[in-house]
């Protein structure tokens, strides 16, 4: 695992409840708005993937109080 800023706070998303994990990814792709060819739910469906592959993960800024999505480096 790669190191990340001190202050973030990772969250194991298999430890969300489904509808948790939802609502954050949710929250998470229409930050500041959402407009893009590819559909919501495919978005989420996409981070999902890359979440449950190791490619992702959930942090949290408590400074910012959001939970972010960051790639995940080998």
């Amino acid at each position: 695992m790669s190191e990340i800023d001190a202050r973030l706070i990772e969250v194991p998303f298999e430890q969300l409840t489904p509808e948790a994990l939802q609502g954050v990814l949710e929250e998470y792709c229409t930050r500041g708005g959402y407009e893009s060819e590819i559909s919501l739910e495919s978005r989420i469906a996409e981070i999902r993937r890359r979440l449950a592959a190791g490619q992702a993960r959930l942090v949290f800024d408590p400074e910012e109080g959001l939970v972010n999505v960051v790639e995940r480096r080998v």
